[in-house]
């Protein structure tokens, strides 16, 4: 899928919001659906996962055309580099929309955490977008396989 698809797509979850907002709603309803031995928290910017039995993970989504290629990521740095020193938490994952230039994750190692705290995890993670085109090509009289 390429990125342009994947926007398409994002628009149309909910009419009042940007493509922005709608991706992070997207992915805020995937990992909520799920609370397990786990709190989720949607803040601003973030979703928090905080878990029993492991560390805390913030996950920030980015709706932003990501290529492996081509990384650009000084941005994330510095958002990872600002949680990582000045919270709980040491796991931070950034979830951008999958597409063909972007679909395996990428753990990121930055010098100034590796010096102060060696217990942090920061990822690159592309996010699926398969439910939603699994929900516009059912309809009504599809069969269960499509619930």
């Amino acid at each position: 899928m390429s990125f342009n698809e994947c926007e398409s797509l994002v628009s149309t979850l909910l009419n009042t919001k940007n493509v922005e907002e709608n991706f992070f709603e997207y992915v805020y309803k995937k990992i909520a659906r799920n609370t397990k031995n786990r709190f989720v928290e949607k803040n601003e910017q973030s979703i928090d996962i905080i878990l029993s039995s492991h560390p805390s993970i913030k996950v920030v989504p980015l709706f932003i055309n990501m290529n492996k290629n081509s990384l650009s990521i000084d941005n994330e740095v510095k958002i990872a580099c600002d949680v990582v020193l000045n919270s709980e938490f040491k796991y931070v994952y950034f979830v951008y929309p999958k597409n063909k230039e972007f679909n395996k994750h990428i753990q990121v190692k930055i010098p100034i955490l590796e010096d102060t705290c060696n217990d942090y995890v920061i990822k690159l993670i592309p996010y699926s977008l398969n439910d939603i085109l699994k929900k516009r090509s059912c309809s009504d009289n599809s069969n269960i396989l499509c619930n």
